[in-house]
């Protein structure tokens, strides 16, 4: 049997420690963290006891990590986004093959110079962008290569974001500002735009959209409503939004157990056995689950705030338009007013149609000649995009080990198509035009050229 890959995790935080590496510790055979690095204190040092880490392999920032001789195979780059092209840069100039959370950078130029960086160097360079891998999608792309619909003609997808996880993260959490992540199609919506320039086959041509924020603005919020929810709000036995509903009381999104009937067996025996997966409060006190440690955070992070006073400025809906060279359109609708977060999708050909809704584990094919549907249920994992964060990481490993980059789909080369319809959307929502990718491209060439 080969030997394990060896990783360094850069960033060890509830992406990295808690969801990547947490899946990571079921595959030993394939991958072994030797390194870390992480600024915050009690994160890092849970990390290296986990994993047995030797105290000079744990490092406070990834700069002093990329500063020593080669000390693994490969990274896990879960840093936030901001952070992306400059560590994910350093790491592959010093000899590491990279595994990069998504949007590999904030920059279209950035994006494919990392892209160009990795393959001079004969480096894999792999993005988290795991729903390729989550078994609705695969076998999604099975029926469309099959001719189960005939000609593919257009795409329709719509990304639920549950206005439970819309809150904790573009409201109160870690992409809240532009600055932070650059925009919501590329910090959210690039899973959604990469299925579907995934499925379309061909480039895009053309890219439109619209939208904009228009509900967590100060001026909606409830009469009385303080800066903080632990400040005394007088609505907030009403508040569907109120910081000690999510997490404190009962710290959890409040989902229908009917809406919950599609999770997979895996989903609900790690929500049983991890409690950190049973809280949301797990992104907000991280280190301390207790009531005390909650509402201190609640009480000194932007976690506590007001959805209607946040320091936001993320749109709340928005919607993309794609013409792609061989005639297939597209739409994505992001927004964040649903009870669930579920991403439904509908491909129509010339001979049928295709309809899913992944977090209810729903696949049904309707074709025309002969007339008939056809359902299928594909249970979905919640926690882990469907289990796909589980299949992509086996798969680096297999990829570094056996040198066979080519055949991942999630390759910087495969996902920078969606980077740059992601960026060309918010072009295009901002300036109120269409955008022409071919010059698009061209422009995010020439600019990685000057890098």
């Amino acid at each position: 049997m080969p030997e394990p890959i060896s990783i360094a995790l850069l960033g060890a935080g509830a992406r990295g420690e808690l969801n990547l590496a947490t899946l990571a510790r079921r595959h030993a055979d394939a991958l072994r963290f030797v390194a870390v690095a992480e600024p915050h204190e009690g994160r890092r040092k849970r990390f290296a006891e986990a994993f047995r880490i030797p105290a000079e392999n744990v490092f406070t920032d990834w700069r002093e990590f990329a500063d020593r001789p080669q000390l693994a195979d490969a990274t896990l780059n879960a840093l936030p986004c901001r952070m992306h092209f400059e560590s994910a840069l350093a790491s592959l100039m010093a000899g590491y093959h990279v595994f990069l959370e998504k949007p590999m950078a904030l920059d279209p130029g950035e994006c494919v110079k990392l892209t160009d960086t990795a393959s001079a160097l004969d480096r894999l360079l792999m993005i988290a962008l795991q729903c390729r891998y989550n078994r609705m999608y695969t076998r999604v792309r099975q029926q469309v290569d099959g001719g189960a619909i005939g000609r593919l003609m257009s795409i329709d997808c719509a990304e639920n974001i549950g206005y439970w996880h819309f809150v904790l993260s573009y409201v109160r959490g870690i992409h809240h500002h532009s600055s932070l992540s650059h925009s919501f199609v590329l910090a959210k919506g690039i899973h959604d735009l990469d299925l579907v320039a995934w499925f379309a086959g061909a480039p895009a041509a053309r890219v439109a959209s619209f939208g904009n924020l228009a509900f967590f603005r100060e001026e909606n919020a409830p009469p009385g409503a303080p800066e903080r929810c632990t400040d005394g709000c007088p609505v907030e036995a009403g508040c569907e939004f109120s910081a000690l509903k999510q997490y404190v009381r009962p710290g959890r999104p409040a989902i229908p157990m009917r809406l919950l009937t599609g999770m997979s067996a895996g989903a609900v025996w790690d929500v049983l056995t991890n409690p950190r997966f049973r809280t949301l409060a797990s992104v907000v006190s991280p280190d301390d689950l207790s009531e005390s440690a909650r509402l201190a955070a609640l009480a000194e992070t932007d976690y506590g705030r007001c959805v209607f006073r946040a320091p936001n400025d993320v749109v709340d809906h928005q919607t993309v338009s794609i013409e792609f060279e061989n005639g297939v359109t597209a739409s994505l609708h992001l927004n964040a007013f649903s009870v669930a977060w579920e991403r439904t999708l509908n491909l129509h050909g010339t001979a049928g149609e295709l309809r899913s809704a992944d977090f209810s584990g729903k696949l049904q094919t309707r074709t025309f000649n002969p007339a008939r549907v056809r359902d299928e249920r594909i249970r979905y994992h919640g926690v882990i995009h469907g289990g796909g964060d589980e299949v992509i990481l086996v798969e680096f490993a297999r990829a570094v080990r056996s040198r066979d980059f080519d055949s991942t789909l999630v390759s910087a080369r495969n996902t920078l198509a969606s980077h740059l319809i992601c960026f060309a959307a918010e072009e295009a929502r901002l300036q109120g035009r269409v955008v022409e990718m071919e010059a698009f491209r061209k422009r995010a060439v020439s600019a990685a050229a000057a890098l």
